[in-house]
């Protein structure tokens, strides 16, 4: 006698959905979202949501997502969730930009400092040499001429040539720059708006040269601009007013002072004075050229920037407008600039 016994048991599950944004409240494409324990996972869409079917007596949902700090939030008691995740600054400062990819800054032997954008943010710089003027150790920065917008000098670690280029070289994006002589008036980086900037990185010494070649002997600084994150756009106005005023005046005679120290000279040590300065009572105050060279002078400074994309295409677009007046009569410094970066990953294994 056979029996056969067919028992079938239907699994319960339920759907769980919500949404990811960073803790600007900006929703996170792509974020990842496992259901704790095993391979059940899917990630959030251009709008930060997300939609994952779990078993019923699922308890625990990690999320996560590059550069955040991952997160585990318990589903328990309820199928939505909203979900804000907390940046990992800390973490991703441990990392540095070589010429060949990023590094963790404790696996490079060669010297290298960052100066990020919320340094560069904390004074009012017109060139992106000003901006890591006293931040980088072993960087010398010289201003070469007193024209708003002239040459400055750049040394890494002192002057290594008496007649040879000792200027660094400047990597902006991946594009080789080498800087000018000490001599140059002009100086070709006052293109670059410091406000597009999202660090600085200065290397030194020989994995310098290892990995730009000779023309790293003086130290590379590499800059990186800043660029879109996924996510609904975000618009950034700024402007800027500041009062640039001349070094204080040195204390001269006026004309009719000088004429009567002139007059009293030569009556104590003999010789003739000269015939308009006989009576100083009939002189006026004269010029004093100081006053007539250097006046107090303003500079004013206006970027709009727009930021945002999707999953796949990102993007980050500026411009600018930056008028600075020579506190020396005749001296100016005018920049119009506009930048676009624009990242596009067409396949998984490649990013135009």
């Amino acid at each position: 006698l056979c029996a056969l016994f067919t028992s079938i048991i239907f699994a319960q599950e339920r759907k769980i959905t919500g949404t990811v944004s960073d803790d600007r409240q900006t929703p996170l494409v792509g974020a990842t979202v496992t259901l704790r324990g095993t391979k059940v996972a899917t990630t959030t869409d251009a709008a930060g949501r997300f939609s994952i079917t779990v078993p019923a007596n699922a308890k625990t949902l990690v999320i996560s997502y590059i550069g955040m700090q991952t997160q585990e939030a318990d589903i328990a008691n309820g199928n939505t969730l909203t979900i804000a995740l907390a940046g990992t600054s800390a973490t991703m400062s441990d990392v540095v930009v070589t010429g060949y990819g990023r590094s963790r800054r404790a696996n490079l032997t060669t010297a290298q400092t960052t100066v990020s954008a919320k340094d560069i943010e904390k004074t009012v710089n017109t060139t992106i040499e000003q901006a890591i003027q006293g931040r980088a150790a072993g960087v010398y920065v010289t201003q070469n001429s007193g024209q708003p917008g002239g040459g400055i000098s750049v040394n890494i670690r002192g002057i290594s040539s008496i007649n040879g280029n000792t200027e660094p070289l400047y990597v902006i994006d991946g594009v080789q720059l080498q800087g000018g002589g000490t001599t140059n008036s002009s100086n070709p980086l006052a293109a670059l708006n410091p406000s597009d900037i999202e660090d600085i990185q200065v290397l030194q010494g020989p994995s310098a040269t290892a990995i730009y070649g000779s023309r790293g002997t003086n130290g590379v600084l590499l800059i990186t601009t800043k660029r879109g994150r996924a996510g609904q756009a975000n618009f950034n106005y700024q402007i800027q007013y500041n009062l640039q005023t001349p070094p204080k005046s040195v204390p001269v005679m006026n004309l009719r002072q000088y004429a009567q120290m002139r007059k009293e000279f030569h009556a104590l040590a003999g010789g003739t004075t000269p015939q308009e300065f006989l009576d100083p009572s009939i002189l006026g105050i004269g010029t004093d050229w100081q006053d007539e060279l250097f006046n107090n002078a303003g500079m004013q400074k206006h970027q709009l920037s727009m930021s945002g994309g999707s999953n796949t295409t990102t993007y980050y677009m500026s411009g600018e407008y930056l008028k600075q007046d020579g506190v020396a009569i005749g001296s100016g410094f005018d920049r119009y600039g506009f930048r676009l970066n624009l990242e596009n990953k067409a396949r998984e294994w490649i990013t135009v």
